[in-house]
């Protein structure tokens, strides 16, 4: 068999095997997604309560500094001193607590992110075996996909199984 034989041969094979493309505005569906909708009103709950918390430390904390100010003038040096460090340590204390909340809450969200992610990926991979799809792309916005037919445009359909999922749990 001579080369443009073979040629022919395998050019006739690739136009019968046609490559299945799709893609996922990512940015569009995590927007849409309820279980992401749940995660972020989680967070926000989270985030009034450590509020809440540190606020009434803080406010605690600022009627000691002004009650301080009241007596300094008052006080013996060695007393003023002893109280300028009680009232340092306090302030130490809340901002390790102020940080400890920022921590949690990062630890939190990217939990959060994590387990939307892995679901996105897994509806995403059934989906595209189910239907066989040689590739779905992600994109978000206008990014990675220059251009997409919307009828390779998966986005809703993908919502639409991971809301009907969510929904049943």
């Amino acid at each position: 068999m001579c080369i443009r034989d073979r040629f022919t041969t395998v050019l006739l094979f690739a136009s019968c095997t046609q490559t299945k493309i799709g893609y996922v505005d990512v940015e569009e569906l995590m927007k849409d997604y309820d279980a992401t909708k749940d995660v972020e009103a989680s967070l926000k709950v989270d985030q009034e309560e450590m509020g809440k918390s540190l606020d009434s430390l803080s406010n605690a904390f600022q009627g000691k500094v002004e009650a301080y100010y009241k007596k300094a003038k008052r006080m013996s040096t060695k007393s003023r001193e002893a109280k300028e460090i009680e009232l340092q340590q306090e302030q130490q204390v809340i901002k390790q607590a102020q940080a400890q909340a920022q921590q949690i809450l990062q630890q939190k969200s990217q939990e959060g992110i994590e387990t939307l992610t892995k679901t996105v990926d897994s509806v995403v991979n059934a989906y595209a075996t189910t239907n066989k799809f040689n590739m779905i792309l992600g994109t978000q916005g206008n990014g990675t996909v220059m251009y997409g037919d919307d009828q390779i445009n998966l986005t809703e359909k993908i919502l639409d199984i991971l809301n009907a999922g969510y929904e049943a749990k």
